[in-house]
């Protein structure tokens, strides 16, 4: 009923002349929804995972070295032991739609050391800040062509203490790169930061 209910609200406004651009916004944020209870169910590292995969990005378990990317590759929690599972490496390309409102699902993922945003417009000022969540596990970051992003979210990543390394690529709405770039240097002076345009 409240689905029906939701199509109808969609269908009136798109009616009206309203962008479909809204409809792909509420299907995003559905599939972005933090769920708690599947936390509880199964662990944070296989809720991350399913979190990620379902909306297009991969992940590369602990001590494997191929990227998981199909949501049904992931273990089953009945055929295995579902904390033997830690994810590494998270790597989120143009096909992926993960956005901010899913990123709670990295509390308690303190494996992730390596994260790659390449080409994913649904990352956003918003989403960089709350990477604070991983300030004490993430090493690794490239941010490469994310057309959402700017100055803002880039001086927002001086949260990552742990950084070791940062590229940053193709940031086209950096309004005033010079300055976000030193400031993070300023702030996480043991960090590689790398910038080109």
């Amino acid at each position: 009923m409240m689905l029906n209910t939701l199509k109808f609200h969609f269908l009136k406004k798109n009616a009206m002349g309203m962008n479909q651009r809204c409809l792909w916004q509420w299907i995003d944020d559905n599939f972005n929804r933090f769920d708690e209870d599947r936390i509880k169910e199964i662990g944070p590292n296989l809720a991350c995972a399913e979190w990620l995969m379902k909306n297009g990005a991969q992940v590369r378990w602990k001590g494997c070295k191929e990227f998981v990317s199909h949501y049904d590759c992931l273990p089953s929690v009945t055929s295995s032991n579902p904390g033997q599972f830690l994810i590494e490496q998270v790597h989120a390309g143009k096909e992926a739609s993960i956005s901010h409102i899913g990123f709670s699902y990295f509390e308690n993922c303190k494996n992730i050391s390596d994260i790659e945003f390449v080409g994913c417009n649904t990352i956003d000022n918003e989403a960089l800040n709350k990477l604070n969540i991983l300030k004490d596990y993430l090493t690794n970051l490239k941010i490469n062509g994310c057309l959402n992003v700017s100055d803002q979210g880039i001086m927002s990543l001086e949260q990552l203490k742990a950084l070791k390394y940062l590229e940053l690529k193709n940031l086209q709405f950096l309004i005033k790169p010079e300055a976000a770039i030193g400031h993070l240097k300023t702030k996480l002076p043991e960090c590689n930061i790398q910038y080109n345009e």
